[in-house]
Formats: structure tokens, C-alpha cells, sequence
């Protein structure tokens, strides 16, 4: 099956086709539904798909084109399991960030594969079958919103709905090659989202474009201000120096350094050099585990009780940790998070954004371990709050897809945003490749 054109095209560049009646929603539509039918063996990103298919009336930037939403999200008629068949339910309404979609004109076009209980970064799923990535047969394409980054990148969806907890929007964004957003803490809200943590947990989305990023902020988070139109300035940025010593494969340090040169040749940008090998990356992100390992647990006693087996190994391990675990060592770790988040913070001070790779590696086969540092450079911004985004960046024909990861100031979702266009077009990344 060739891939039409117009499903690797942004979502606002298909709105902006049905508009102009280059195509109709309805066949639109029809490519979509045939593109999921023909990949689903090969990725399984979808594990549930909406009967309907009759496109969805409504007006915005993005009407005409799709969405799919990951397996933690409400939507009315079809299951919500949070990638474990056990907790499995039929919820009767959407989540909020859905049901504005929907009236934007979005077509929803199904539920997308996760790592179970959003608990994990490679997106195995023992209940559902494994997802995996477009770029390559046997790659994972990241978690826990596997099946989001992976839709996306093969252009089954103009849009995705994932669940940030750690990095778990923005590191399938890296391996599969898109672009993922965590907005503000605030922003989106968490109204109909199976959490995990909830002080962690932020909504996201992922797409092929940060115009597409833009329009569905402003969809789904109508109470943000009108943009501003861009003004000529300076921006400035910080820039993680000490990359190898945080863990970052020479690849990644490769693409990142590469980047940045030429961020600083083409863009009014004052560069600010930072360091944070004494930032304790690694223990914040096993302090944030521990947290969302305690959180999940009050949720399982049933299951853990009645029906263990019904549980993935590594998540049952992972509940009987916790289970090992004292108040102390729960206060110990909500500590080292909120000096994760006040440490960020400092960073920030005078800063409209910090600069690093989404991820210290790039996407490792499905049957490897996970490397146990993925969220190492994500998990900040949850910490504090923080609006991030990865972008693709240019990487050599053939090698694997390497994030940019801007974080920005709390609130400051917009000017997060617009410097994210003025990254994305000075990078020039290659087109997303199809499955």
C-alpha cells in the first residue's frame, strides 16, 4: 500500500486541504481508517477504533483532520483500560480535552496502545500486545504513550492524545521522530485521565508539526490568551553542556551539538552554557518513580490481592517494591522531587528556555532491557510544572530519530510555542518516513 501524501502532512496542512476542497472530510477520513487497517499488524499503535465514519462537524484550524487518543482517556462507547485489560470499563463521556476536540471538527478514530498503567517507557504490553515504532520493525517507539508517538509517525491520526508523567509524551516524540508537548501543569487539567500520579501527570500531545501543537492548545485550552504575533527579539537560552556525563549516547551528543550550532548561526539567540551533572537527574527520576509506585498501588490492592497473575511481571514487581517501602523513604523521595522542581526553577531565572536532548539514547529494540535513565531529562518539568516540547532533529539518512527538548518558563505556554516554530524552522528536520 502507498502511503498518500496527505497522511504524513501535518494535521492543520489536511484541514487546510478539506477547506479548500482539495479532498472531503469523508475521504480524508476513508484514507485514515484504510492507512490504521493496513499497519495495525505491523505496529499495533491502535487497540480500539470508533465505529463511526462520518467525520465530525465543527470549525477550527484543525476541522477535517483526526485524532486518537491514548488508552487512559475517556471516550464515550469505547473501553478505557489504561493498557490493563482487568481494570477495563466503558465510560459514557468523554474526557474534557476529547469532547473539545470532537466539537473542533476532529474526527476521533480510536483508543492508542500503552505501557500498562502508564508505568513504563518501552510500551510492552502483556494485555494488548506490544507497539511498536515506525521507523523500524523491532524498535520500541517509547512510553508510556507508545501507541501515540507510533500513530503519529505513520500518520494514522492528525493528532494524539498521550499522558505525561516523567517524559512520557516527549520520549516517544524523540524515538519516533515528531513533535510531543507537555503544557503547564494547569493547563489542560486531568478531567476524565486514568493518572498515575497526579501530582506529576500532565495531558499532552503529539503531532507532526508545532503549528499543529499550537492550534490544538487553543482548542483544548480555550482560557490560554490570544498568541502574539512574533516580534523581533533575542532569545535567550540555556544550553546543557555536560552531556556525557549525564549519559547521553554519542549519537544523541552528536545530533544535539550539531543543532545548536546551527540554532546559533541562524536565530537571534544568546546562548547560556549550564551544567547539571550535580543536579542528581538520576535520583530525581527514581525519587518521582517511587512516588507514582506508591500512588498506584492504593489503585491495585484488588487486583495485587485477588488476581496477581493479572498483573505484568514487571509491573508486580514493581508493586511489591513499594510495598517494601517506608514513610520515611516516601518523605525522602517527595523531597528530592520538589528540589528537582525548585532547582529548575533557578535554572529558568532570566531564561526563556533550557535546551537539551529529549533523551540521553535513542530508541533500543523491544527486546532489550529499557535503559534505566529514559526519563532522566524529561522528568524536570514535571517537577516544577514547566511547559517542554521535543522536536525531531536533522539526522543522518538512515540513523534514528534524536528529540530536542526546549523547557520553558511555568505558564508561558505560548512563548514556549512560538520559540519552538522558530527551532523547528531553522532545524528543518527530515519529513517523518512512513512504517
Amino acid at each position: 500500500m502507498a502511503t498518500h501524501p496527505l497522511l504524513l502532512a501535518s494535521a492543520s496542512e489536511q484541514a487546510r486541504a478539506v477547506l479548500s476542497g482539495h479532498i472531503s472530510a469523508e475521504d480524508l477520513l476513508q484514507l485514515q481508517l484504510q492507512a490504521i487497517d493496513h499497519w495495525q499488524p505491523a505496529l499495533n499503535s491502535y487497540i480500539a477504533r470508533t465505529p463511526a465514519t462520518t467525520p465530525e462537524k465543527g470549525f477550527s484550524l484543525l476541522a477535517g483532520s483526526s485524532f486518537a487518543a491514548k488508552d487512559n482517556f475517556d471516550v464515550a462507547g469505547l473501553p478505557s483500560a489504561s493498557g490493563l485489560r482487568a481494570l477495563s470499563r466503558m465510560p459514557t463521556r468523554d474526557a474534557t480535552v476529547v469532547a473539545r476536540l470532537r466539537a473542533a471538527g476532529l474526527s476521533c478514530l480510536g483508543k492508542l496502545n500503552m505501557h500498562p498503567m502508564a508505568l513504563g517507557a518501552s510500551n510492552h504490553n502483556p494485555d494488548f500486545g506490544n507497539c511498536f515504532n515506525p521507523v523500524g520493525a523491532s524498535l520500541t517507539p517509547g512510553g508510556s504513550s507508545g501507541g501515540s508517538g507510533a500513530a503519529v509517525a505513520a500518520g494514522l491520526c492528525g493528532i494524539a492524545l498521550g499522558s505525561d508523567t516523567m517524559g512520557s509524551v516527549r520520549i516517544p516524540a524523540a524515538y519516533c521522530g515528531v513533535v510531543g508537548f507537555k503544557p503547564s501543569h494547569e493547563t489542560l487539567g486531568l478531567d476524565g485521565i486514568d493518572t498515575l500520579c497526579r501530582w506529576l501527570d500532565h495531558v499532552g500531545l503529539l503531532a507532526r508539526s508545532v503549528e499543529d501543537i499550537t492550534a490544538a492548545m487553543l482548542i483544548t485550552a480555550p482560557q490560554l490568551p490570544p498568541a502574539h504575533s512574533p516580534v523581533a527579539r533575542r532569545w535567550r537560552v540555556g544550553v546543557v553542556q555536560d552531556l556525557p556525563a549525564l549519559g547521553a549516547s554519542e549519537a544523541v551528543c552528536l545530533a544535539f551539538g550539531t543543532a545548536i550550532g546551527q540554532l546559533q548561526q541562524s536565530l537571534p539567540m544568546d546562548v547560556v552554557p549550564l551544567h547539571l551533572a550535580a543536579s542528581q537527574l538520576g535520583a530525581s527520576r527514581r525519587a518521582g518513580l517511587l512516588l507514582c509506585e506508591a500512588e498506584l498501588h492504593h489503585r491495585l490492592v484488588p487486583l495485587l490481592r485477588d488476581r496477581p497473575d493479572a498483573l505484568p511481571t514487571d509491573l508486580l514487581n514493581m508493586m511489591h517494591y513499594i510495598e517494601r517501602k517506608s514513610a520515611l523513604d516516601l518523605g525522602q523521595a517527595l523531597a528530592q522531587v520538589a528540589r528537582t522542581g525548585e532547582q529548575l526553577d533557578t535554572l529558568l531565572r532570566g531564561l526563556d528556555a533550557v535546551l537539551m536532548p529529549t533523551a540521553p539514547q535513542v530508541a533500543f529494540a523491544m527486546d532489550m532491557p529499557p535503559p534505566p535513565n529514559q526519563a532522566d531529562f524529561t522528568a524536570m518539568a514535571n517537577m516544577n510544572g514547566a511547559p517542554a516540547i521535543s522536536l525531531p532533529l536533522p539526522v543522518a539518512p538512515g540513523a534514528l530519530p534524536v528529540g530536542l527538548q526546549a523547557v520553558g518558563q511555568r505558564g508561558h505556554d505560548l512563548a514556549l510555542l512560538q520559540l519552538a516554530v522558530l527551532l523547528e524552522h531553522a532545524l528543518k528536520p527530515t519529513p517523518t518516513r512512513s512504517p
